[in-house]
């Protein structure tokens, strides 16, 4: 038997659930249709950064989905980067267009990705068996 590396004992696997996998697939699709609806409409400058965003999300339910074995860092890092990206966003929008349908679905976008990263800090104690 061979020992452990250090890497593994000092940080154990962590356990994401399926079901945060699927919220976070979820959330990718909700990010692809956003950017779709602004693709046919013309406004790219929302649409580029929008399909970026859904394709991190994808990534990071991938790794979820298919037990990547860090899975965890990179569903949150995936999950940060869009809460930062959704709030720049949601800030440029608030300050420029004030689409009330576009308001609405960065709002309510962060507030899942929040609730995504709370998720995932509780995840964080959870270790493989």
């Amino acid at each position: 038997m061979t020992p452990a590396s250090p890497a593994t004992t000092l940080h154990p696997s962590r356990t994401v659930s399926r079901n945060t996998g699927l919220l976070i697939a979820a959330e990718a699709v909700a990010f692809t249709l956003a950017s779709t609806v602004h693709f046919i409409t013309g406004f790219t400058d929302a649409a580029i950064p929008e399909l970026i965003i859904a394709v991190i999300l994808g990534l990071g339910s991938a790794a979820v989905l298919f037990q990547h074995p860090r899975s965890w860092g990179m569903a949150v890092t995936a999950t940060t980067v869009a809460t930062l990206g959704t709030a720049l966003g949601l800030t440029i929008i608030a300050a420029g267009r004030q689409d009330a349908l576009d308001l609405t679905f960065h709002a309510v976008a962060l507030g899942a990705l929040g609730t995504t990263l709370v998720i995932l800090s509780r995840a964080r104690g959870r270790h493989r068996s």
